[in-house]
């Protein structure tokens, strides 16, 4: 028999419902392959039966000789049973091995063998996993040269490259040992994951382009789910009695979501049977629904909200989010206003232009106000210390000095204006008042004050507000329908991990950004090459050299340093962050993460190092972090994307100076950032003023063995340990769904709500209003997403065809759409 080229379908028949043996018996022309998913395998090696069992699968077999029928042996994902089939534990593999023989001696109609072992262990067990795969092809073989062998793979989209750490995986070394490879693309998203589609379009992309570079892409079966997930999103799972969010959906459960078959009260009253549209995403070609969302919104969607949050876009996913804090500063009725430029009289050395005064040697000015009504004011100035060494001055009201300065590396208004108290509930005659500013260190800026009724200061991250307009919706039996109880309010939000709070972000996309005064190289020649030369945005660049070059500041001892670098195609030798005597690098020669003080080694970590290709460096470079933090006599050095611990080293006599990148030959590095080494800012905390104007708190993680500031909301720890041991509680790196209590809205009303970050870096993503009985977001496969992929594994990659998990979850229409196989 000729196979459709490009089009062979296989299932497996894992469901055993109605429809399973309805597409068995009426769409058999449609399949080419099978695989009976009848056994299991333990971990001495035995293969027992379970699941369908084969004697209800006779008829089909003898109905549909073309399909090749497959007996499939699975471990149900157990990491153990992978782990002793591997390593032959007590002879594990040996019986495996056997008892395949066994059970097609048992039944020698079959066409051949499907293994589908997962949960195996990472890259450094590739060598042995091939092998026990290689066994295994080569035990099938040897007892018929006809017997076909299809292997279910997970989904790769490089070397190393699994979601889900199954990187045992590597295509091109199992190519060899299959007739066909199942791969298992979908999952991406799971019962326990944020929604979205089962199976992405850029995971598929990824896997499917990786796959035919390395794989015979003609043994390659493109994996598409029949399922989809529903994520309940009123309530934590804990409270529902649930381990997670999401239940497996069929088609046709779904379809009876869409039609109003179904309610989050038992499919029973009192929550309303309503019927609702599916959306169709184009891009990621996938139906999803909202069931009993009253009203939705996306972060940007806000009918205003204050800077600093700004509205963003990421893998097609639109959100709110603050990147820094600004100062909000409020001053009630104001009296006098006055800059730096309209005063009395000076002395010493003084700069004075554009409303600024700078003070050098000696430097003083004075300014005088009147006041025309005796009273009780608060006065306020506005001041900016360019640097960490130009951080102190004077200032006096009518003789009254007081002392302004700041020596915290990582306080948020360095170089940048800010307006902090002068006097506060001051008594101030009618007539004339002295302002009076000197020198303490030279290189501090003043710009004038402000004589008001009420001054108060603090950082802000911005706030944005929400309308929610709920509307009665029309139920299943043609009447208006509203929620029984309420509603509930639920932000899906994404938090971060806490990082070091921030000293410097430098990315290079400033114009000009070496040639100001904050950088030295103290060795070798560096440029910044940028993605549009002349360009006066903030375009990517990259820092691009050799030697040194450091922040203009030598008084560095205890911080937090971390760089993104690649090595060009000609790339060699060390490349990190240095602080005084101390550098944190990636050695490309040696394969390692080391750390030296001086010429003396301290500690290193192996690990892959590649360059990047010419054709590459600027558009899609390999590039690498490594990081330290140093504590005292203390240094931990960190290296991957998720800033991995490597190791901890003990240095002596380290007294600290300049600091910043350092690579012994040409390197170019995309990110340097200098951070705290004791203090953090968490990623987490926001705050929902609702429709009754109550605010709810939420995200804040409480830290037993920290020091918390309340008015930059930072954290510093007492002792010398990890951020992560200072809490019980994760933060997961996916979108998270937050809950309001029982809001008591009425249908055909309109509210606000107002959503008040205290944190950065916290995305404002969507805001769902539903039944507060439950309401969902629900994604599924049809009929138009599964001919779409399965036409891209023809036409696009050029694949043997689709594999669909599985049999009986499908919309059964897909049938009608598909070529026959006969």
């Amino acid at each position: 028999m000729e196979l459709l080229k490009g089009k062979q379908v296989m299932v497996w028949t894992f469901m055993g419902n109605a429809r399973m043996y309805e597409a068995l018996r009426d769409y058999g022309d449609r399949i080419s392959q099978i695989g009976l998913f009848s056994f299991k395998v333990r971990a001495t090696g035995e293969i027992y039966e379970s699941g369908v069992a084969i004697s209800n699968m006779l008829t089909y077999i003898n109905k549909w000789p073309h399909i090749k029928w497959l007996l499939t042996v699975a471990n149900d994902g157990s990491n153990s049973i992978f782990k002793a089939l591997r390593d032959n534990t007590d002879g594990a593999q040996d019986m495996f091995l056997s008892e395949l023989v066994r059970i097609m001696e048992k039944y020698p109609w079959c066409d051949g063998i499907d293994i589908d072992l997962e949960k195996g262990d990472g890259y450094s067990t590739h060598e042995a996993s091939t092998a026990m795969f290689r066994n295994i092809y080569n035990k099938v073989k040897s007892y018929d040269p006809a017997k076909q062998m299809n292997i279910c793979l997970p989904g790769m989209t490089s070397v190393n490259g699994s979601v889900g750490g199954e990187n045992w995986c590597v295509y091109g070394d199992l190519n060899l040992y299959c007739d066909t490879a199942s791969i298992m693309s979908y999952g991406m998203v799971w019962a326990g994951s944020a929604p979205g589609p089962v199976s992405p379009r850029s995971w598929l992309e990824g896997i499917y382009d990786y796959a035919v570079q390395v794989m015979d892409p003609d043994k390659v079966f493109l994996g598409m789910p029949a399922y989809g997930w529903n994520w309940q999103i009123y309530d934590k799972p804990e409270n529902l009695g649930k381990t997670y969010r999401g239940t497996s959906n069929t088609y046709y459960a779904a379809k009876l979501w869409m039609t109003g078959g179904y309610n989050f009260t038992s499919d029973a009253p009192p929550q309303p049977f309503i019927p609702i549209v599916a959306y169709w995403d184009d891009y990621d070609k996938v139906p999803y629904a909202f069931p009993q969302v009253y009203d939705y919104m996306e972060g940007p969607d806000a009918v205003s909200y204050e800077y600093p949050q700004l509205a963003g876009t990421y893998n097609r996913r639109n959100y709110l989010t603050a990147y820094a804090k600004e100062q909000k500063a409020e001053f009630g009725n104001i009296l006098i206003d006055r800059d730096a430029g309209n005063y009395s009289g000076a002395s010493g050395i003084v700069s004075i232009d554009n409303g600024v005064a700078t003070l050098g040697d000696s430097g003083s000015v004075t300014y005088s106000f009147t006041v025309g009504t005796a009273g009780t004011y608060d006065v306020a100035v506005r001041i900016c210390y360019p640097f960490w060494d130009k951080n102190g001055i004077y200032i006096s009201l009518d003789g009254t000095q007081k002392h302004f300065t700041e020596n915290r590396l990582w306080w948020p208004y360095w170089r940048s204006t800010f307006w902090t108290s002068l006097a506060s509930g001051v008594s101030l005659s009618a007539g004339t008042h002295i302002v009076t500013i000197s020198v303490d260190v030279k290189g501090v800026q003043f710009y004038g004050f402000r004589v008001c009724s009420a001054f108060s200061e603090g950082p802000s991250a911005g706030e944005a507000t929400f309308a929610l307009a709920p509307r009665s919706f029309k139920d299943v039996d043609g009447n208006m329908a509203v929620p029984d109880k309420g509603f509930k309010l639920t932000l899906e939000m994404l938090r971060r991990k806490p990082d070091s709070a921030l000293v410097w972000y430098e990315d290079f996309r400033d114009y000009g950004v070496l040639e100001t005064n904050y950088w030295t190289a103290l060795s070798g020649s560096w440029s910044v090459w940028r993605s549009e030369e002349y360009s006066t945005e903030r375009v990517y660049s990259q820092l691009e050299g050799s030697g040194q070059l450091a922040w203009q500041y030598d008084g560095f001892t205890e911080l937090h340093l971390r760089a993104r670098l690649a090595f060009p195609s000609n790339g060699s030798g060390r490349a990190g962050v240095f602080c005084g005597n101390l550098f944190c690098c990636l050695n490309y020669d040696s394969q390692r993460v080391e750390l030296y003080q001086g010429t003396t080694l301290l500690g290193s970590y192996s690990q892959e190092i590649a360059r990047t290709s010419a054709a590459n460096l600027r558009g899609n470079p390999t590039m690498y972090t490594v990081e330290m933090r140093i504590r005292g006599n203390r240094v931990r050095v960190y290296s991957g994307s998720s800033y991995t611990l490597r190791f901890t080293a003990t240095v002596s006599g380290f007294t600290g100076g300049y600091a910043g990148y350092r690579s012994d030959n040409t390197t170019v590095c995309e990110l340097l950032r200098l951070g705290d080494a004791w203090t953090y800012e968490p990623y987490e905390r926001f705050d929902v003023t609702m429709p009754d104007g109550s605010v709810q708190s939420y995200g804040r993680i409480v830290r037993p063995g920290c020091i918390w500031d309340e008015e930059f909301q930072v954290f510093t720890l007492t002792s010398d340990v990890e951020e992560s041991s200072t809490r019980s509680e994760d933060i997961s790196l996916e979108y998270d769904f937050f809950h309001s209590g029982l809001l008591g809205l009425s249908c055909g009303n309109d509210y606000t709500v107002t959503v008040t970050p205290k944190d950065i870096n916290i995305w404002i993503a969507r805001l769902f209003l539903g039944d507060a009985d439950g309401f969902s977001i629900l994604y599924y496969q049809d009929v138009d997403s599964l001919v779409y992929w399965a036409n891209e594994a023809a036409y696009r990659w050029k694949l043997r065809g689709m594999c669909m998990w599985s049999l009986g979850q499908e919309d059964m229409r897909l049938w009608e759409y598909l070529p026959k196989q006969i």
